[in-house]
């Protein structure tokens, strides 16, 4: 996707107004896409999608090595406003159907 070298500039707001960010300050240069990404991110996205996908959540924490009443398994899904919407939708038609 990215390339190893790929710059990425980032900034955060000082009062109201962007300034940059620099790995090293004092020769000005910027972060690399593989300086931002982590495993824990990583392993966060992938245990996201696979249940964003329909995966059973079973089969994810086998996958990942997590226990069946393990509650530290959920600080890693993290899932979009859009999937919750669709999900809620899907269920509220279910039950319309019922009436």
């Amino acid at each position: 996707m990215f390339p190893k070298d790929y710059e990425i500039v980032k900034t955060r707001e000082r009062k109201g107004k962007p300034v940059k960010i620099y790995k090293d300050i004092k020769k000005r240069t910027h972060f690399h896409f593989s300086d931002l990404v982590s495993t824990h991110i990583m392993r966060k996205t992938a245990i996201t999608t696979m249940l964003s996908l329909g995966m059973q959540e079973d089969l994810v924490r086998k996958i990942l090595g997590h226990a069946p009443n393990n509650k530290e398994f959920f600080r890693y899904v993290e899932y979009s406003q859009r999937l919750i919407d669709e999900s809620t939708d899907l269920v509220f038609e279910k039950i319309k159907s019922f009436s």
